[in-house]
């Protein structure tokens, strides 16, 4: 402010849009400062001038955004632009605005798609041409111009909204597919899927099933999340029933207002499910004789296996359980024929279990039985019920029964063959041989025979007797068998004792000496062991083994024999015996064992006596080397009168004949 005149200067350029007024308080004083002062309110108002150009501001998200549904008529109003200008909008046109769209969107025949007000700046639809699934979102730049011909430029968005006007469509005319016959209930069969040009809830889309699934062996659940439909089984299938092989299923996919339909062929493919079937399961095809030829047929069984290909193809065994022998087989065809010659005595019925195996995996199995009963033919001879081994004792009084065992005399014969190929026998003896000649067999025509000894016998010439018997069956034509019947010679103890002469060695290696001209029987008789046999007679002094390590004196030597060695033997015969030495204690258990164990060495009635007899037993000798009269007072001349059963003691005491006088 000038101090003299009062007037007011602008000192800073002045904006109106910041300040449009300004108001202060002047002060005027007189008398160079010093008189009276007076006040004045002075009100500056600044006048607009046109000096800011229209702006578009968003003060928000999502300003400059309108929103349209495709297929809108046209002039269907979208949004507003509204630009801003600072100026003064009373200060002449400085403020007033004018709207247009200087970059505009054409469609494919170059016609503007909108339009706007000029003076409201409202956006509108020029053609009913919207679509959202070809362009869902278009940018128009919109120009303000001011009075004063400032302009600014603001973009409008404008969003074009989905309305259904598609309906979802499949991605294939006919799905196609494959299952297998066993597969699992709930399982997936086959997936579709199908699109729809829309969106949000325009676009959800749902499944089902129209037609070609009268007996519902199948669902369809809608895969919201991967937008698809799935068919899954809801009953099991059966490959077997013609209608089940082959499926055409018509699906349906629908939105709110449309639907599509596609077609799914599902092929059925088979599972080996079924096991081969016989018809029938059992077979009783009668009897066969035994001996019918190799390669007889015995029956021809069937099976029947549902499933087809490799799983209905199967294949005939037999179990070798019910065929242990391998007596039959059976052929591709279900022929069984017999594999090798039968045995009705072996087996007399056969129950033969058939097998049909198919080819599947796993392998599936049927069964059936077949009954053989085999009938018999006559092809075994007649044999003894039991191993008889009769024994006729010796010096019996002929004629005496032969007693087959310890209960009965009678021989029984059995047929393995049946009746009328079995009894009654004919059984008779054989003259093959002279011991039949002392024997004589009685038929009794039922099934039994009796055997007679027709003279005495002496064991010590002949042990045994074979019997040649023929016996043949009441068979047509008959069969003959020849069993041979051991009769053995029972022994009797009809033979004294023959002095032994031996040399031996007791326990503690003390030789003794047994004079061969039997000059002091008595002293060795009460220093060693003596041995007396009741029974079995002289025959029996001839055997002697030694089977332990010996010692051997002779002429005043000795010498170990090794058991790998030939055992000495003790020979009996004219002249003084020689000296034979042996262990003692295993000569007797030798004795022992033989006793008990060789059945043909003596006979039952036999007692083996051994004894230990010292110089201080009370009890007296036992042995038969004491006798009562010195053996000078016997004579030995007349042994060899009585035949050969005293050969031994007349051998041994030939040279002590008696004096004549």
């Amino acid at each position: 402010i000038d101090e003299l005149n009062g007037k007011i200067y602008a000192q800073k350029r002045l904006d109106r849009e910041d300040r449009s007024a300004w108001r202060f308080l002047v002060l005027a004083t007189d008398e160079n400062g010093d008189g009276l002062t007076g006040f004045a309110d002075v009100l500056v108002e600044v006048r607009d001038i046109n000096d800011n150009a229209p702006k578009f501001l968003c003060t928000s998200d999502g300003c400059f955004v309108g929103h349209v549904p495709e297929n809108s008529p046209a002039d269907t109003s979208i949004m507003e632009m509204r630009a801003t200008d600072l100026d003064d909008p009373k200060a002449g046109k400085n403020a007033v605005l004018t709207y247009r769209i200087v970059q505009n969107v054409r469609n494919e025949i170059n016609l503007n798609l909108f339009s706007i007000n000029p003076a409201t700046g409202t956006i509108y639809t020029v053609l009913r041409s919207l679509d959202r699934e070809v362009e869902d979102r278009y940018l128009v730049v919109v120009e303000a111009m001011d009075g004063g011909g400032l302009s600014g430029t603001g973009t409008a968005t404008i969003v074009v909204s989905d309305v259904n006007d598609h309906p979802p469509v499949f991605t294939q005319r006919v799905y196609t597919t494959s299952m297998a016959e066993d597969l699992d209930i709930n399982s997936e069969v086959l997936a579709v899927s199908a699109t729809d040009g829309d969106e949000g809830e325009n676009s959800v889309m749902t499944y089902s099933i129209l037609g070609g699934d009268d007996d519902r062996k199948f669902f369809i659940e809608t895969d919201k999340v991967n937008r698809r439909g799935v068919v899954r089984l809801k009953k099991k299938i059966d490959f077997e029933k013609p209608h089940e092989r082959t499926f055409n299923l018509t699906v349906k996919v629908e939105d709110a207002d449309f639907f599509s339909l596609a077609y799914c062929v599902i092929q059925v493919e088979d599972s080996n499910d079924h096991a081969p079937v016989f018809f029938p399961q059992f077979y009783d095809v009668g009897s066969m004789f035994e001996d019918v030829p190799v390669g007889t047929i015995v029956a021809q069984v069937t099976a029947v296996d549902l499933d087809s290909g490799h799983n209905g193809k199967f294949s005939y065994s037999i179990t070798p359980e019910s065929d242990p022998f391998q007596q039959f087989l059976v052929d591709k065809s279900g022929w069984v024929v017999v594999a090798d010659s039968l045995d009705r005595e072996k087996v007399s019925q056969h129950r033969l279990m058939i097998l049909a195996t198919d080819m599947g995996s796993p392998a599936l199995t049927g069964s059936a039985i077949v009954l053989v009963t085999i009938q018999d033919v006559n092809d075994n001879g007649p044999e003894f019920e039991a191993p008889y081994r009769p024994i006729v004792w010796e010096n019996t009084i002929a004629p005496q029964e032969v007693h087959m065992n310890d209960t009965s005399i009678l021989l029984h014969a059995v047929d393995r063959d049946t009746s009328p190929n079995g009894g009654p026998f004919s059984i008779r003896l054989l003259m093959l041989t002279s011991d039949v000649t002392n024997f004589n067999l009685t038929d009794l025509r039922n099934g039994s025979a009796m055997i007679t000894a027709l003279r005495t016998f002496d064991r010590e010439q002949q042990k045994q007797y074979l019997l040649p018997i023929l016996m043949i069956d009441s068979g047509s034509p008959p069969m003959s068998s020849t069993n041979t019947l051991t009769i053995i010679i029972g022994d009797r103890n009809d033979h004294p004792h023959t002095p032994g002469h031996s040399e031996f060695i007791v326990y503690n290696y003390e030789v003794y000496h047994i004079p061969a001209e039997h000059e002091s029987w008595e002293d060795v008789r009460e220093n060693i062991l003596n041995y007396n046999e009741e029974g079995g007679g002289e025959q029996d002094q001839v055997r002697c083994y030694f089977h332990s390590p010996l010692i051997k004196s002779s002429e005043g030597s000795q010498e170990e024999v090794h058991p790998g060695g030939a055992p000495p033997a003790c020979p009996h015969g004219a002249g003084p015996a020689p000296h034979c030495a042996m262990d003692f204690r295993n000569y007797v258990a030798r004795i022992i064992w033989e006793a008990d164990h060789d059945n043909l060495a003596l006979p039952v009635d036999t007692c083996q006596v051994y004894c230990t007899e010292g110089t201080g037993s009370g009890a007296g000798s036992l042995s038969s080397l004491s006798s009562a009269f010195p053996e000078d007072d016997f004579c030995y001349e007349w042994l060899p009168t009585w035949g050969p059963k005293f050969k031994g003691l007349s051998d041994l005491y030939h040279r002590r004949a008696c004096d004549s006088d």
